[in-house]
């Protein structure tokens, strides 16, 4: 789903939330939550396929950070962008590193066959979409203007 609005007199558009610490945050209270409430243990399917998703997701967000570091762009959210780029995996979600997280997030769920693990990457999902993303998009429209715009009519923002 594309968004084309900007929201900017939410309180929350203040707080800073940087992506791999929620993922770490949210991933160990994950953990704590799985061993301390009762749940099956066994061995399964979803082992593999968990580690197939935890994989996917790390490869993806290595990838889309390792093309940043090779334009000389950061990949601090709450930096200035200084290039913009539009080469994979650019060109089929705008944010591969925020995805490429929340995948890893649901793998780990999947793997742990955990109800509760799949908070975390809800959670991930919805801060991130609702305080962090939108602060970027408005920097990246201030910083290239109709290119960003046409990018993201073009783009979805997570698949």
């Amino acid at each position: 789903m594309n968004d084309t609005s900007t929201q900017t007199s939410s309180p929350a558009r203040n707080l800073k939330i940087y992506p791999p610490v929620l993922a770490g945050v949210l991933l160990a209270a994950g953990i704590v939550l799985h061993f301390t409430l009762p749940e099956a243990r066994d061995t399964a399917w979803h082992h593999v396929l968990g580690l197939v998703l935890v994989a996917g997701g790390l490869g993806l967000s290595f990838y889309a950070a390792a093309t940043f570091a090779a334009r000389g762009t950061t990949k601090n959210p709450y930096g200035e962008p200084s290039a913009f780029v539009l080469t994979p995996p650019y060109n089929f979600t705008r944010n591969p590193m925020y995805l490429g997280l929340a995948v890893v997030l649901l793998g780990l769920a999947v793997f742990f066959d955990s109800i509760v693990m799949l908070l975390g990457p809800a959670v991930f999902y919805a801060a991130l979409d609702t305080i962090v993303i939108p602060r970027e998009e408005e920097a990246m429209l201030t910083q290239f203007g109709d290119q960003y715009r046409d990018y993201k009519g073009r783009v979805r923002r997570w698949l």
